[in-house]
């Protein structure tokens, strides 16, 4: 199994046509994969066996769980395609684990005093791509792959990597204030580059190297009780939809209003009985 993945991993499927955050998304699930599975032939993996995988692994990371068995999943599927597997894929039998939505609302306070936090202690990247995550609702990929040409007279132009959905961000004084920052910021880098959230060096940010410094902060800000509770940078796009007072569909650029309905943790407000009691 474990030579069938380095085949997937070679091959163009995977090389060419995977967004550089699935592929780095792939290649952790690999490793629990990998050490489960490794050394077994595939067409030896049965759904039974899979089933107790997903029991053992699924008692304490279920999330984890069903991304995993997905990988599975798809490199059997790609192996039976090209010969390499006989068998029928044998994660089609087994169901996933029943997910939560996870995430939660950020207080106004608490994302403030975070906001500080970084300021104070050096991170002004992070601030900004903070700052344009909720007021756009967009996704961290989608923030940290903003560039100077997606800055135009109108907003910003943010073009969703999930779903292809194209949006310009009109401006508010608070949006302008983030991205005039983050365009000011770092001149000192040695190499000019076209991001708007980019590196000392001037590079792009990936994903893990944000995500450690993310991390990192709000763990010691937490430590230093300036916050009660970690949050992830993904839960300020479910602050902003909450947020918002609108079409949250049109807002967050989702496909339907289910899924924009997701992120949405505001409580409904309804008008409650009011019937006279029979005297």
């Amino acid at each position: 199994m474990s030579d069938l993945i380095d085949l997937y991993f070679a091959s163009p499927q995977y090389t060419k046509h995977l967004k550089p955050s699935t592929q780095e998304d792939y290649r952790r699930y690999s490793k629990r994969v990998r050490a489960v599975f490794g050394e077994m032939e595939p067409d030896a993996i049965t759904s039974p066996i899979v089933q107790m995988f997903m029991d053992a692994r699924g008692a304490e990371h279920p999330t984890a769980a069903n991304r995993e068995r997905t990988f599975l999943g798809l490199v059997m599927r790609w192996g039976k395609a090209r010969g390499f597997v006989t068998v029928e894929d044998p994660t089609a039998a087994v169901r996933p684990f029943r997910e939560s939505r996870g995430g939660r609302y950020v207080e106004d306070w608490e994302y403030e005093a975070f906001w500080d936090w970084l300021g104070r202690r050096g991170h002004v990247m992070h601030q900004c791509a903070a700052e344009i995550a909720y007021l756009c609702a967009s996704r961290q990929q989608d923030v940290l792959a903003l560039t100077r040409r997606q800055v135009t007279d109108e907003g910003v132009l943010i073009t969703q990597a999930k779903t292809g959905k194209s949006q310009i961000k009109l401006w508010t004084d608070r949006l302008r204030e983030a991205v005039n920052l983050a365009l000011s910021a770092n001149t000192e880098a040695p190499v000019q580059t076209e991001y708007v959230i980019r590196t000392r060096t001037g590079g792009p940010y990936t994903r893990t190297g944000f995500n450690a410094i993310w991390q990192r902060e709000q763990r010691a800000a937490l430590a230093a009780g300036v916050i009660r509770e970690r949050f992830r940078f993904h839960d300020l796009k479910i602050k902003a939809a909450s947020d918002f007072d609108g079409d949250v569909q049109r807002f967050t650029g989702h496909k339907t209003r289910s899924m924009a309905e997701r992120y949405n943790r505001t409580p409904d407000r309804v008008v409650s009985l009011d019937k006279a009691r029979r005297k």
